[in-house]
Formats: structure tokens, C-alpha cells, sequence
């Protein structure tokens, strides 16, 4: 089966509908100026994407933001690699409530380059931290971006951002910037 187009004609999430309504083994391959992108199914199920230094639902998330470029699938291809074990539709719902929080935390944290490091004398008064927030503080140290933070502790970029946007919230971290790709 080939399959390729622009961007501008089919979105991804009509790609991904089409793969997976076929059940379809492949590679869906993007390219835009944004990068180029490879995205693996099996069965018509995402099992495997790759953009940048992302991969698995970070990857989908930052692809789902693409709306030009071109596609290109190519039957049968494959990898051993699994970072991705949901539906199609779970797949995009979640990287749609993953983007639309990050939206919410853009004015703080507008990207996974970001860089927060401790605030020297917090006025948070008594703070109770889950043990996510102590794991992500471990690494906080003015230098790692959130992530290299996320690589630390094998959680996907979302995830971290969430837990220090709300420690930036709390007063206990500060955002110092961007680091640059």
C-alpha cells in the first residue's frame, strides 16, 4: 500500500485513522521544517514514534502540532522498538489533553527546553511533596532542561513539565529560560 500526501490535505489524525482502520504493519514517515519524524504500526496500532531527541508519546504530541509538511508510508517497514502500547484513538486523545495543558502552562513553561533551578529562600510556609516531586527536585540543578530531567527519571516530558510547572506554582523552583536545541 503507498500512501503519501501533504500535510496541508490530510492531517495526522486522518493518517492515523486510515492505518489503523486497515490494520496495517508500517512506517509513516513526515518531513517538514519543523524535522522529520518516523512513526511505526503494527496491527494499525502505533507502536513506535521518533521526532527530534523525542520518542514515544513526546514524539506524537509535538507531531500532532505539525500541519505542513509531507507523509509518506511505507508498508511493511518496521522496528523492534515499543514505546507507544494504546489504540489509535487513545493515542490522540491523549496527546490532545496533553497539549491543551501544555497551553495552559506555556506562559510558565512554553517548552520541554526549559531550565528551573531552586528558588534561594522560598516563602511556601509548610509543603508536603509526593514522591515524584522529590524524585524530579533530585535533578533540579540549574542546568538540565526538563527533558533531560524527564530522561533522568524515564518519564515522559509532559509528565515532568506537569510536576515543575506546579512547584514553579508553589514558589519552590524559578524558570530560568531556555536552553537552545
Amino acid at each position: 500500500m503507498a500512501l503519501s500526501g501533504d500535510l496541508k490535505d490530510f492531517g495526522l489524525n486522518d493518517i492515523f485513522q486510515f492505518i489503523q482502520m486497515g490494520g496495517k504493519d508500517g512506517a509513516l514517515y513526515l518531513k517538514s521544517i519543523k524535522g522529520e519524524a518516523a512513526i511505526y504500526f503494527k496491527g494499525g496500532n502505533i507502536q513506535h514514534a521518533e521526532v527530534g531527541g523525542n520518542d514515544g508519546t513526546d514524539a506524537i504530541n509535538e507531531l500532532l502540532t505539525w500541519n505542513d509538511g509531507t507523509f509518506n508510508f511505507i508498508a511493511g517497514e518496521g522496528t523492534d522498538k515499543v514505546t507507544i502500547d494504546l489504540p489509535v484513538q487513545n493515542v490522540i486523545l491523549e496527546a490532545a489533553r496533553q497539549i491543551d495543558e501544555w497551553k495552559k502552562m506555556g506562559d510558565v513553561i512554553p517548552s520541554s527546553r526549559v531550565v528551573v533551578d531552586f528558588v534561594e529562600e522560598p516563602d511556601v510556609g509548610d509543603i508536603e511533596l509526593h514522591p515524584m516531586e522529590w524524585k524530579a527536585l533530585s535533578f533540579v540543578d540549574g542546568n538540565k532542561s526538563i527533558k533531560e530531567i524527564a530522561d533522568k527519571l524515564e518519564m515522559n516530558n509532559f509528565e515532568v513539565a506537569k510536576i515543575l510547572y506546579g512547584l514553579v506554582q508553589s514558589g519552590l523552583v524559578k524558570v530560568l529560560g531556555e536552553k537552545q536545541k
